[in-house]
């Protein structure tokens, strides 16, 4: 096949592909591969590097979805992956079977459950639990909770997935409207954070379904915002900078995934200059966006560093 031949097959496919990603479907386009995962990384020997990443409906194709998340996870090079909406517990035991260094813990409830898997080399477990169970209402996903160590520093990982939806408008006289139970759910957490972490390294990741960016009026988050001294959003600086690259949930420009850190933290960051970044996955798998999305998530990871002085 000539060149203009090779230019012109590509271009149908791509046009194809796009027509059909446009009509919201999730066909098989085209057999998905990573075209490089070498610019993925996103941890040191010398940091604590965590991950957020909602894999939405895991796993939304098998094989294709695990053979794919086999490789990208562990390119990551992150200490610890925080994943939301796992569908198929045996399938997440499956997966990280075929990542050698790497082991999970799960709520082990909800629709769909959060799971945080971690580099057995770096990280001990020292406990996990789910916390909240039988509180659907702010959290109709149990969070789950590690206490780990790494290196000679202990931190408390709380991976979330909050309730989804909602008209952005706090309802006062609805306990089941959306953003008051993301509210609600964030005073408990606070209020827990309080109760038995008060001086520790506490981070909260997940995908808590709201922007932090917005007004007080409509923000569910000023639980956390108006206490500087003592919680930071990692992330906000993406969240106030927000654009179609630096997303966490490109459908509507949204930045939806967030990690949140205690002040105990706050100078880990620092050192680490304030890395946090949205992980473009789509650029690594064949087909773009349209293959990612069908195969993998509507959600793109985000990562935060840490360093700590001996």
């Amino acid at each position: 096949m000539n060149k203009k031949c090779s230019k012109l097959a590509y271009a149908i496919v791509v046009v194809l592909g796009l027509i059909l990603f446009a009509c919201g479907t999730n066909t098989d386009i085209t057999n998905p591969q990573i075209n490089d995962s070498t610019g993925i990384s996103v941890g040191t020997d010398e940091t604590f590097d965590i991950v957020t990443w909602n894999i939405e409906n895991f796993p939304k194709h098998n094989p294709e979805t695990s053979d794919l998340l086999k490789t990208l996870l562990p390119a990551l090079r992150a200490d610890c992956i925080a994943i939301q909406e796992v569908s198929n517990v045996s399938a997440m035991y499956a997966l990280v079977s075929n990542m050698p260094g790497y082991s999970y813990r799960i709520s082990g409830s909800g629709d769909t459950q959060t799971a945080i898997i971690y580099n057995s080399t770096t990280v001990q477990i020292d406990s996990a639990a789910a916390i909240f169970g039988g509180l659907s209402n702010p959290f109709p996903r149990p969070p789950l909770l590690l206490k780990i160590r790494w290196q000679n520093q202990s931190l408390v990982l709380i991976s979330l997935h909050l309730k989804a939806y909602g008209d952005n408008i706090i309802d006062e006289s609805d306990t089941y409207d959306e953003e008051v139970r993301r509210r609600y759910a964030r005073q408990l957490l606070d209020q827990y954070i309080s109760a038995h972490f008060a001086d520790k390294h506490v981070v909260i990741v997940g995908d808590m379904n709201d922007q932090i960016q917005e007004v007080p009026s409509t923000n569910v988050f000023n639980v956390f915002i108006d206490k500087p001294e003592a919680y930071l959003f990692a992330d906000m600086q993406i969240a106030q900078n927000l654009n179609s690259q630096n997303c966490s949930y490109p459908k509507y420009t949204s930045h939806l995934d967030h990690i949140l850190i205690t002040n105990e933290l706050s100078e880990p960051f620092r050192l680490a200059g304030n890395y946090v970044k949205t992980i473009n996955m789509e650029r690594y798998i064949a087909g773009g966006w349209t293959n990612y999305y069908n195969f993998i998530s509507d959600h793109r990871p985000v990562a935060a560093r840490f360093k700590f002085t001996q």
